[in-house]
């Protein structure tokens, strides 16, 4: 059986002062930060994931670090055995447990298994891009981003884009993110929504800028860009 104190066994382990330091100097967040590096998290979730009873360990697992929300939902992002709707029951209440940027950027793309269910899992996050929290409204843009940036799923995605509310900075430096990573791979598209102002001027400019900082955009379509900046 996987038992909490045997993983805050681990995470005294792993865990590095110099990093520590550092991660609270990058990440604003209300938990407690360990200093506990990616690779090393990776790893432990990896091994947690082969236990027979790891059921057991989603439905007791503690959540007192920021590491702890980390290694839960990398260990639910490596079980793609279980069912979709299972996944969802676990996923859920995770979710709620995001108060920092690094919690949703680093989670959302380890779920390979919303490749394999792309319609159900749009439709069923759905409703977080009108939700008032400001890390559920981010999880479900880069949830677009890291899943549905393709040639199927572009035209959906610029829309549901735009529909969701903007204000607040994390959902918008997402949003803006999002749409410099269109104008990378489908300028003609996302080009379309900049020239309506769809977007705050926050939102617009930051995407610009973004998008002006890939080596994959050409001189001439950067200088284009910095024209369309909202004074």
């Amino acid at each position: 059986m996987i038992r909490n104190a045997e993983i805050n066994q681990q995470f005294q382990l792993l865990a590095e002062t110099d990093y520590k330091v550092f991660n609270e100097k990058l990440i604003p967040t209300n938990y407690e930060i360990r200093g506990i590096r990616m690779p090393a998290l990776k790893k432990l979730a990896k091994e947690l994931s082969r236990e027979p009873e790891i059921e057991t360990y989603l439905e007791n697992a503690e959540f007192t670090t920021y590491e702890h929300v980390l290694l839960y939902g990398l260990v639910l992002g490596n079980l793609n055995k279980f069912r979709l709707e299972t996944v969802f029951r676990y996923m859920d209440p995770l979710i709620l447990r995001f108060d920092n940027w690094a919690h949703v950027d680093t989670l959302t793309s380890a779920f390979r298994v919303f490749k394999k269910y792309p319609e159900e899992v749009l439709e069923h996050f759905l409703p977080l891009k009108n939700d008032e929290g400001e890390f559920t409204k981010r999880f479900f843009v880069i949830l677009l981003m890291c899943h549905y940036m393709d040639e199927k799923y572009i035209d959906r995605t610029l829309q549901q884009l735009s529909e969701v509310p903007q204000g607040q900075y994390y959902v918008d430096m997402a949003i803006a993110w999002t749409l410099s990573v269109g104008l990378v791979k489908f300028y003609d598209k996302t080009l379309s929504y900049l020239e309506q102002k769809t977007f705050s001027k926050f939102v617009h400019n930051k995407a610009i800028r973004k998008a002006r900082e890939s080596y994959r955009i050409t001189p001439e379509i950067k200088e284009l860009l910095n024209g369309m900046k909202i004074k």
